[in-house]
């Protein structure tokens, strides 16, 4: 397997230590925040105010992307109902990666791909602490297309990313755009701003060319204002900045290297 995978990956396999990371309930609390490129268009979300955050050749490079990358990405079902979403990272060899979250009580589940084409897959590894959050299945299902991975490390602020998956409020391969906000060291969390929603757990985060840099795993919520004592009577309470959490995808070479 290492062969064909580093035929495939184009990352480094050593040195990325794994950090606290996971969901344990996170997607469930993420919110998309939708702005559409146009009136007609809902399927691609951004995760900026407005697509004018981003240039039109950029909005047009990321949407390409993420419509060709609808291929290699996969439903995934539990046999107690649970699911989210899964990438192909060995077309050859069925090889598919979610979120150890995912697959935790499945050792068996079904998948479709966005042609149509469904399958059993089988758990190969996961990580039953959910740390890092990474799971690796095989399946049957044909006609596979696989994603090919980058460096996380090459990633500034402020980068676009893009990811597909299938949101529950929304759909399923929702395609969905924004950027690279930070990497946690102690975590081992790559932060963005792209939406997601509770069904986006194991979606792959790629970059505007098409390079998986990490798998979508959860939110984080930061307090950032205290309303304590207000005098204003809410309609609502104000909204809580929310951050996509994201497993490096150096992280994840180790643990499928760990069950190769």
């Amino acid at each position: 397997m290492e062969k064909s995978r580093r035929d495939v990956l184009k990352v480094g396999l050593t040195g990325v230590a794994a950090g606290i990371a996971g969901c344990l309930g996170l997607q469930s609390e993420l919110v998309p925040e939708t702005a559409s490129r146009d009136a007609g268009d809902r399927e691609f979300q951004s995760g900026d105010p407005d697509t004018g955050e981003f240039s039109s050749d950029t909005f047009e490079r990321a949407e390409a992307t993420a419509r060709d990358a609808r291929a290699g990405v996969v439903t995934v079902r539990g046999e107690n109902g649970s699911g989210g979403t899964g990438w192909v990272i060995d077309a050859d060899r069925g090889h598919v990666v979610t979120n150890s979250h995912v697959v935790a009580e499945s050792t068996s589940v079904s998948v479709e791909t966005f042609a149509g084409a469904s399958g059993r897959a089988t758990r190969i590894g996961y990580h039953e602490s959910l740390v890092p959050d990474v799971a690796l299945l095989e399946t049957n299902a044909d006609g596979l297309e696989e994603l090919p991975v980058g460096d996380e490390s090459a990633l500034e602020p402020g980068d676009p990313l893009v990811t597909v998956g299938h949101p529950g409020n929304a759909g399923n391969w929702i395609m969905s755009i924004g950027r690279h906000d930070s990497y946690e060291p102690g975590i081992d969390w790559l932060l963005s701003t792209v939406p997601t929603s509770r069904g986006n757990s194991g979606g792959p985060l790629m970059t505007v060319d098409g390079e998986v840099v990490g798998i979508v795993s959860g939110s984080t919520r930061e307090s950032r204002d205290d309303y304590s004592k207000s005098d204003e009577l809410y309609t609502e309470l104000p909204s809580t900045p929310s951050l996509t959490t994201s497993v490096p995808a150096t992280t994840m070479v180790e643990s499928l290297d760990e069950w190769d």
